[in-house]
Parts: C-alpha cells; structure tokens; sequence
C-alpha cells in the first residue's frame, strides 16, 4: 500500500513538472539559453529568501519586493530581505523552476501572476500552509483585520496558500450617455447589459478591441470550479452566452482586425460601450476612480458602473496582486517576516492609498480593512486639479465635489462592500497564466476567429479542461 501511494505521488508531481515544462512550447529555447541555464541556476546567500524573475523588472510584486527590501536595509535587518534571481527569459525560468521543484528546491517566493499552473501546484502540495508558517513563528497577524472575501479566495480544503495582497472589483464603466445610446440598462448586472445591447449605432463597439480575447475569457472562467474539477460549458446557459458575447465583442468584424494596432488606436473611446477598469493597472485604486468621474463631468458624461463577470449575479473581483510560498521553504521565520511586512498598514498603505506620507493615490485596492477605509477618506477629499480652497469656496467646485462622493458612496462603494466571489486571475494578467496560455487560448482565438463552430468550442473546452484539472 505504501508503494502505491509512493508511485501515485511520484506520477502527479512528475505530471506538475510536465504541466511546467509545456509552458516553453512555442516559446523556442535558444542555445544561449541553454548554456544559460546551468550558469543561472542559484547560487543564493543560504540565509536569505529567494525570488525568481525575468529580467530586471519582474512582475508586479517584483516592485513591491524591492521596497521591502529597502526596509530590510533601513531598519539593519538586511539577512531578511529578498535575493533575486534573474533569468534571460520565461522558458529558462521555467525550466530551472521544474526541476528544482521535484528536487525539493525552487524559489522561497512564487507570484502568482508570473504564468506557473498554480491550480495544480495547490493540488499536489506545492505551496506552503501560510497559517501554519505564521503560527510556527507566534506571529501577531490576525486575517479578521483583512477583507475576508478577497483574502479567502487563497485558502484551499482549509489551507491557506496564496496570500492577495491587492485586489480590483470586476466592474465596468461607462456612462448614462453611452447606455442610453446601446438602450442597456443603467446600473445592471452584466448578463442584463450584453442581453439589452442594441447595435443601433453602427460605430459603437461593446469594449476596446484589444481587450476582446481577456473579456471573452473572464467570461470562460465562470463556467469552471478549479476546486471541484468540474465544468458547464455544456450548458444551455454557456450555448446561449457564448455566441451572443461572440457577437457583441466582434460585431461584424473579424477577430485579426480587432487585433491589428493601427485600428485599436484609430478608433475614438467615445464610441466603446464600456471602459473597463482592467485597462490601466492604475485604475483600480479608489482615487482614480475618483478621477475618473471627474474627469467625465468635465467632459459632460455622467459616470456610471456596472458589476461584471458573475454568471450568479454577485459582485466579483480578481486578485491584482498575489502570492505564495514554497513548500520546500526551509526559511520559515524569514517568510513569517516577509508576509507581516506586505500586509503591514505600511506597505498595505504605500500601494493601496489612504496614507499622508506617500503616494495616496495607490495601485490597486488594499486587501487591509483600515487601510481600505483611509483609501475611501481620500478619494472623497480628492478635488481634481482644483485648489483646497477653490474646493471649500466655489460653488461649482464644491457641486462637482459632491457628486463625484456621491458616486462613490451611493454606486460604487456598495458594490465593492458587496464583493462574495473573488479569482485569482487578474483581468491585466490573466492572458499571461498558464491556463490561457497552455490550455484555453488557442482554443478561444479559433472560435473567435470562426474557424470552429459553437458545439466545437464546448467539446474542446471541456476536454482541454478536464484534461488539465483531472489527469
């Protein structure tokens, strides 16, 4: 018995590496890269957390690992701060990754945007349980301090392994304008949106084009349950939507024009129903947001929002930034460390907004309720490009101040406070992860480009799915 159960552990962990190594197809390892590998391989100070990155600008917590590291270095406590490792490319990366993990190694630190198949390295115990490495530690750090919807959307059958540290509500904007040219309702659930669509105006598109391929498979991804392994593409309901956003995203034109650069930036904004929140990385803070409106007044809009993605009508949202670590961390103490610090009210503050002594207008949204709470402060002190006291004294400043605060406090607030569903697939990130790239992608760019029917697209579907979660 104990063999089998041996063998059964070898054969998914050698299915693991397999899953990674695939990441390099299509992506040719050159020669360099080959010889580069073994002179990249780690040689790291033995007494410092790792991280492994592309290049010298990393993902989006590459940034964030650096800050820590200069507070590492300003408080003397420099043996616990991050030593990077740098690849030449992904497919290196991926290679020395693959091997290192089935020999007990690997980086102390994985981001969960840097494209590994993290539905399988939670399945095959891969990452660490943060609650156990926090409690080995005695650390202060109480979760009940922390948006539990987001931060529950990292703990797996109990554990908790990936650990969000900035999130963005999946929400649409647009304008009472634009809704009453397409006759979609004002303020719906999306599903409401895309049914009242009317091209009535041959030049108003649903959505920037190039955001058609990451729209269509937000859309995807609620038809899977990753913790269940299961899927419902063959369902009347998934039938219907997917040739009808099919139709609303293209809308008579082909999937390689929309893909083309020059027609992307030909066209005016104006003429998109919705300008989603996903299309900067800056517009998910609450200041921004705040900009947003007003900078819609000043052109004559009225801003409105409309919750998107969530086939069962909750508001949902996506991990921005996120991350795990290692099961085969042997630094423990310093991980307990490493994770105190990203979701300190200092850190939490400096990126998230709310904070008097930093850049308050922040990346994303805190995951840290008093620091979300500080963010909210000063997105309705935010005055635009007005004066303090311009803001106090003149009569159109002080309106347009109180509109844009009732915007937030009465539409978009109450969405986010009503957040129950949250992935960890970031709308800016999620056509670089594993899934998109090895599994739906090329799936989804046939069906946009109608080189396969409707029923082709849920029997492949399914079975690239089922495939990937199961086996």
């Amino acid at each position: 018995m104990i063999m089998k159960k041996l063998s059964a552990l070898i054969l998914s962990l050698i299915f693991v590496v397999g899953l990674l190594l695939s990441a390099c197809e299509n992506q040719e390892v050159s020669t360099q890269d080959q010889a580069n590998i073994s002179q990249s391989k780690p040689s790291p100070d033995g007494d410092k957390l790792t991280f492994y990155c592309v290049g010298e600008y990393g993902d989006e917590l590459y940034e964030f690992i650096k800050y820590y590291n200069k507070y590492c270095a300003v408080n003397d406590n420099f043996e616990d701060s991050v030593e990077f490792v740098y690849f030449e490319s992904t497919p290196e990366l991926n290679a020395v990754l693959s091997t290192e993990l089935m020999a007990g190694g690997g980086p102390d630190i994985l981001s969960i945007t840097q494209g590994f198949p993290f539905e399988k390295l939670v399945n095959n115990s891969f990452l660490a349980d943060v609650d156990r490495i926090l409690e080995e530690n005695n650390s202060s750090l109480d979760f009940s301090d922390y948006n539990k919807a987001v931060m529950d959307s990292g703990v797996f059958k109990g554990k908790r392994l990936i650990v969000p540290l900035y999130y963005r509500a999946d929400i649409l904007f647009t304008t009472k304008e634009r809704l009453a040219l397409s006759r979609a309702e004002d303020n719906s659930s999306f599903e409401s949106v895309l049914k009242g669509f009317q091209i009535q105006n041959p030049d108003m598109y649903f959505i920037n084009p190039y955001s058609v391929d990451s729209f269509y498979f937000s859309f995807i991804r609620q038809f899977i349950d990753f913790e269940n392994g299961t899927t419902d593409f063959e369902s009347e309901e998934f039938f219907s939507l997917a040739e009808a956003f099919k139709e609303a995203l293209l809308k008579g034109k082909s999937y390689k024009s929309l893909e083309d650069s020059e027609f992307q930036y030909s066209e005016n904004h104006s003429k998109y129903l919705f300008s989603a929140n996903e299309l900067c990385f800056y517009g998910g803070s609450l200041t921004d947001v705040a900009r947003t409106y007003m900078n819609a007044l000043g052109d004559e809009c009225t801003l409105t929002v409309c919750p998107d993605f969530n086939r069962k009508g909750e508001v949902s949202a996506n991990v921005e930034v996120g991350f795990s670590i290692n099961a085969n961390c042997k630094k423990r103490d310093k991980a307990a460390k490493f994770i105190e610090y990203l979701l300190s009210e200092k850190s939490q503050g400096y990126f998230g907004g709310g904070r008097d002594d930093t850049w308050s207008t922040g990346l994303a949204l805190p995951v840290k309720n008093s620091v979300f709470e500080n963010s909210v402060n000063e997105a309705l002190k935010y005055s635009w490009h007005f004066s303090d006291e311009l803001a106090k004294t003149d009569e159109y400043v002080i309106e347009t101040v109180k509109l844009k605060n009732k915007f937030l406090t009465e539409e978009y607030l109450p969405l986010l406070k009503n957040i129950s569903s949250v992935n960890l697939y970031g709308y800016f990130s999620q056509t670089e992860s594993y899934l998109y790239k090895n599994v739906i992608g090329d799936i989804l760019e046939d069906y946009l480009s109608d080189k396969i029917t409707t029923q082709k697209l849920v029997f492949r579907l399914t079975s690239a799915i089922n495939i990937y979660m199961n086996e």
